[in-house]
């Protein structure tokens, strides 16, 4: 497994991210499409379910290198769409590192860091079993980070993906 090794202005955007501030970030439905026409060149299909399970918002399947919006349960609004979409494009990142995408100990600093400033940050945690809570922090790094971060991380991690 390669080991990533994130720099500190990095770490200090993902940790600003989480903050209540930063949540004001938008996107465009112009972006969201470049963004999954970028996953797309990366072989990641992505589909709009009309039926998912209610509280399911996305999902990304490893092995059909599928990547899933729940367009029954997203409102139709492109900087919410976004965040949905930038989660689950952190585990395509993930899988295309071929793992996590900051070191454990490192994270667990973050998380604490930022459960300092915002306690129930991470609370949807407990929906998850204790082996994917790793993945859905970061995921939940990444979605809070803005649109061309996101991007950048993605062209890191899954670059050598790319179709030309």
């Amino acid at each position: 497994m390669r080991r990533c090794r994130p720099s500190l202005a990095l770490l200090l955007l993902l940790v600003a991210s989480l903050l209540p501030v930063a949540s004001a970030r938008a996107a465009t439905w112009e972006r969201i499409g470049g963004y999954i026409r970028l996953m797309r060149r990366a072989g990641v299909e992505s589909l709009v379910a009309k039926d998912c399970p209610d509280g399911l918002l996305g999902a990304f399947h490893e092995g059909r290198q599928v990547l899933l919006m729940c367009g029954n349960n997203l409102p139709d609004d492109p900087a919410y769409v976004w965040v949905v979409l930038a989660h689950e494009s952190a585990h395509v990142m993930q899988f295309c590192n071929g793992g996590p995408l900051m070191p454990a100990a490192l994270l667990t600093q973050e998380m604490a860091r930022v459960r300092r400033v915002s306690p129930d940050a991470f609370h949807e945690l407990k929906l998850y079993h204790a082996s994917q809570h790793r993945v859905e922090v970061e995921a939940r790094l990444v979605q809070a980070l803005p649109p061309d971060e996101v991007e950048a991380l993605f062209y890191r991690h899954c670059g050598q993906r790319l179709e030309r």
